[in-house]
């Protein structure tokens, strides 16, 4: 082959390559996200509770009473209903019944055991009869407990979901929402890795019916890439504690503070 021809065929292939490539990376910097040191655009976000949970009971029954109904707000350990506990009741009654008696035993030959007139045996014997039936008594009172049901944090009843008469095994019964603080998730993209960490304040853009800017302080950094979007999550609490904010709505991250 000529040194004329190979230099029509290598040169045009050439200025091709070098212009390809001018014009993709023109097309990677027009396509790159832009982000700034304290800015991360227009990503939205949901508020949500701080917590929420479906309320059941741990055992099976007839719900007997429901001390609560939606729009409540209760504190942690408040009775929110309880299970027909007829039974639970004498069984606590006929073992402090039982405690008693062994007591009262005790007391009675205490002075007989002062003076070594027990062997070791009838000692220990009417000992731990008192102490059996001391612990009769607390898990009867055990099983009682489980017939009432409480909060386990404060928050909002949002939801009755079961009815007084009704038997239930694992039904839910209530929901409950914590309201203070509240719970925010955003998704970011790559090149913000490593620029957010835990206790960073971040700005958020409360939208309708709130329309206002408050700082929410990031609680979890997502260390899981997704690999198919390029993108990671992160976690955010905002305080709540006028219960102005209501969980649901929408909202928008800000700047980082």
């Amino acid at each position: 082959m000529s040194q004329r021809f190979h230099r029509r065929i290598v040169l045009p292939l050439y200025l091709m390559t070098c212009i390809g490539g001018v014009a993709l990376h023109v097309h990677a910097q027009a396509q790159a996200p832009e982000y700034g040191g304290s800015g991360f655009g227009e990503f939205s976000c949901l508020v949500e509770p701080g917590r929420q949970a479906t309320l059941s009971s741990q055992v099976p029954g007839v719900i007997d009473t429901i001390q609560v109904e939606p729009g409540d707000r209760v504190d942690a350990g408040d009775m929110l209903f309880t299970l027909r506990r007829n039974v639970e009741l004498a069984s606590v009654a006929l073992e402090r019944a039982r405690a008693d008696y062994a007591e009262r035993r005790v007391q009675r030959n205490q002075r007989m055991i002062e003076r070594g007139m027990l062997s070791e045996s009838e000692r220990d014997e009417i000992d731990t009869e008192m102490r059996l039936a001391r612990m009769q008594v607390n898990l009867a009172n055990a099983r009682l407990e489980q017939m009432t049901h409480r909060a386990p944090f404060e928050g909002l009843i949002t939801q009755r979901l079961a009815e007084e008469g009704e038997y239930i095994d694992a039904t839910p019964v209530l929901e409950l929402v914590q309201l203070d603080p509240l719970r925010i998730e955003a998704v970011m993209p790559l090149n913000a890795y490593g620029a957010i960490a835990v206790g960073d304040q971040l700005t958020v853009e409360l939208l309708a019916p709130v329309e206002e800017s408050v700082m929410a302080r990031v609680r979890w950094v997502d260390s899981v890439i997704d690999a198919s979007s390029g993108t990671f999550a992160i976690g955010l609490m905002l305080d709540n504690a006028e219960g102005s904010v209501p969980a649901g709505i929408n909202c928008r991250l800000g700047s980082l503070d």
